[in-house]
């Protein structure tokens, strides 16, 4: 669907999210501030596709290297709540 062609991985077993400690449930997915980040988004135009996978499943960012180092992580703590990029960037080698 995306074209990228490289390896995905997937954990069906959801070991590595909760190891991650990233977020789970619905009051994060109906957070307050997911809703309002959910109307500013659709008053600028944008609409959601077709949802895959758990609905109540939050993500996060994680840049690992170089070794067995943690450059930078996120985790989302509601819906719409993402990851600032500019700190994702300066955490690349």
């Amino acid at each position: 669907m995306t074209r990228f062609a490289g390896p995905l991985y997937a954990d069906p077993s959801l070991a590595s999210f909760r190891v991650a400690g990233l977020a789970y449930g619905w009051s994060k997915t109906f957070h307050p501030r997911s809703i309002l980040k959910g109307m500013r988004a659709f008053a600028a135009g944008f609409r959601q596709g077709v949802r895959r996978g758990n609905p109540v499943q939050q993500g996060g960012v994680f840049v690992l290297g170089p070794g067995d180092r943690v450059s930078y992580e996120w985790r989302d703590r509601f819906a719409g709540d993402h990851a600032p990029m500019p700190a994702v960037l300066a955490a690349l080698p």
